[in-house]
């Protein structure tokens, strides 16, 4: 009996442990295009959230100053059906131990009806964003670093400095 409580315990903690790195992906994909391209992602969650510009800037003051953190806050804020004031709220409680605690103080755990519509839309939103950074940076060389094929640099044959000839051999 022991065994298996100990491999559901180890269960549970593989699924957070994926899903607090699906998080980080995220924010870090949010970062990214929101540090290229800040009014299209600010645009963008206006027009998928349904919320003024000044609402938008209330959050990321409450959201420590970070667009990823708001962009899985409007989220959860979605997913819940709890009011974004309220997950501010959350996340200004809890977010020293990270958004997992947020997600379970909220409800939104393993074996919840919230918790696979959440990680769906949070990885297609995360995969939105990975997108729109790398569509930016192709029309955009300054912010992209195109990867070059390494070429070796060509070997230099050592010069000989003195030529033989062949009528020197006669002599």
């Amino acid at each position: 009996m022991k065994k298996i409580n100990l491999l559901l315990l180890f269960l549970l903690l593989a699924c957070t442990l994926s899903a607090q790195d699906g998080i980080s992906i995220f924010i870090g994909r949010a970062n990214r295009y929101a540090a290229v391209e800040l009014s299209d992602y600010r645009k963008r969650l206006c027009l998928e959230y349904n919320i003024s510009n000044r609402s938008l800037d209330d959050y990321y003051r409450r959201c420590g100053k970070d667009w990823g953190n708001v962009g899985i806050a409007l989220e959860i804020a979605r997913t819940s059906g709890k009011k974004m004031r309220d997950v501010c709220d959350y996340y200004n409680r809890y977010q020293r131990y990270g958004w997992n605690r947020i997600l379970v103080e909220i409800g939104i755990n393993p074996g919840s009806v919230y918790y696979t519509p959440f990680y769906d839309r949070v990885h297609h939103h995360s995969d939105c964003w990975y997108e729109y950074y790398n569509s930016y940076c192709e029309r955009h060389d300054k912010f992209h670093h195109k990867k070059h094929k390494y070429k070796k640099p060509k070997k230099h044959h050592k010069r000989h400095y003195r030529h033989y000839d062949d009528d020197d051999d006669d002599d």
